[in-house]
């Protein structure tokens, strides 16, 4: 009888145990979108699946879904519990994010990773106690590579932009466009590669990894660069506030050690892989690339002015020191 009891108690404790051990473990549901091949879903996410997963032992993991919503609705997908993770456009959702249009001004040079740590950094200095991020952690801002024009017909000046059919995507890149006199074609990005073949735009604001990524290399075959910094777009990696509060100590601390300034570091550097790839790509393509000289670069300049004029009032109008917050980015570059 004794036994009895002691092999009850052995198998009551064991399934306890396991239990608990199940209980603890959390699977967290990513909502992304663009293509599997994308850098965010090709390379990030299997990435932060690892980290989070050996931090953790095990008691964290991603679950990568997509089609949950499209992408300007992602904000409020994570905000509202749909899922626990996403990646965000700020410019997707106009009149929501103003102090995040920083890291898009013109005239700011550089690749994703320099950009993106000094936007991080500012970020957290300057622009987080906004609250324009409310009901969600944010993990990372950070931007895209060098933003360029990429079209169809071939063009000889900025000039020639006037009244083309141009995706221009959202946030500081529309004011851009709108500098420039192109006719703005606003579409999300996945919808890039069918508004370019059915002629609705004769090309697109897009930085060289889409070039690859969205297949625009199949349709426009000749890319303008700014050497002194065109655009970027603003980015977020966005957490459930219930969902980080519902974690254990161990598994939060497994988010705070992969987050913010290191995080944007790894974030910035696939993204920069991905525009070496996107140009590798574009290039068997037949793709002519023109780094427009210094008249144009001057033409540019004085075009684009009162964007970022426009930008430092929409910012300080977040309570944020714009001009300080500005100067603070350009000295981390």
């Amino acid at each position: 009888m004794k036994k009895f009891v002691t092999g009850m108690a052995v198998a009551v404790s064991a399934a306890i145990a396991a239990t608990t051990a199940q209980a603890a473990t959390k699977t967290l549901t990513v909502a992304s979108w663009a293509g599997p091949k994308h850098v965010m879903n090709a390379s990030f996410f299997p990435y932060y699946q690892e980290a989070l997963e050996k931090c953790s032992g095990g008691e964290l993991s991603l679950k990568v879904e997509y089609g949950l919503a499209p992408p300007p609705a992602l904000y409020d997908t994570v905000r509202d519990g749909v899922a626990d993770l996403t990646w965000v456009v700020h410019g997707y959702t106009p009149g929501k994010f103003l102090t995040t249009k920083l890291a898009e001004l013109p005239g700011i040079a550089g690749n994703s990773q320099s950009i993106s740590v000094a936007y991080q950094k500012t970020w957290d200095k300057y622009l987080a106690a906004a609250g324009e991020t409310k009901g969600v952690q944010t993990l990372s801002v950070f931007v895209h590579g060098p933003g360029m024009i990429h079209t169809i017909p071939a063009i000889k000046s900025m000039k020639d932009l006037e009244g083309m059919k141009l995706r221009v995507g959202g946030g500081v890149a529309n004011d851009i466009g709108t500098a420039l006199g192109v006719a703005g074609v606003n579409v999300p990005a996945p919808a890039v590669y069918e508004t370019l073949a059915s002629g609705v735009a004769e090309g697109v604001f897009f930085p060289m990894e889409t070039m690859y990524a969205f297949k625009v290399a199949e349709h426009a075959k000749n890319t303008y660069v700014n050497p002194d910094g065109m655009y970027t777009t603003s980015f977020g990696l966005l957490m459930n506030q219930d969902t980080y509060e519902s974690l254990s100590d161990k598994q939060r601390g497994c988010i705070d050690g992969n987050r913010g300034v290191e995080l944007t570091k790894i974030l910035g550097g696939m993204w920069d892989e991905a525009d070496a790839i996107g140009l590798r790509e574009a290039k068997k393509m037949g793709l002519n690339i023109m780094e427009w000289p210094q008249s144009e670069r001057d033409y540019f300049k004085q075009k684009t002015a009162p964007v970022t004029a426009k930008v430092l009032d929409e910012v300080s109008s977040r309570g944020v020191d714009a001009q300080a917050a500005l100067d603070y980015f350009k000295s981390q570059l």
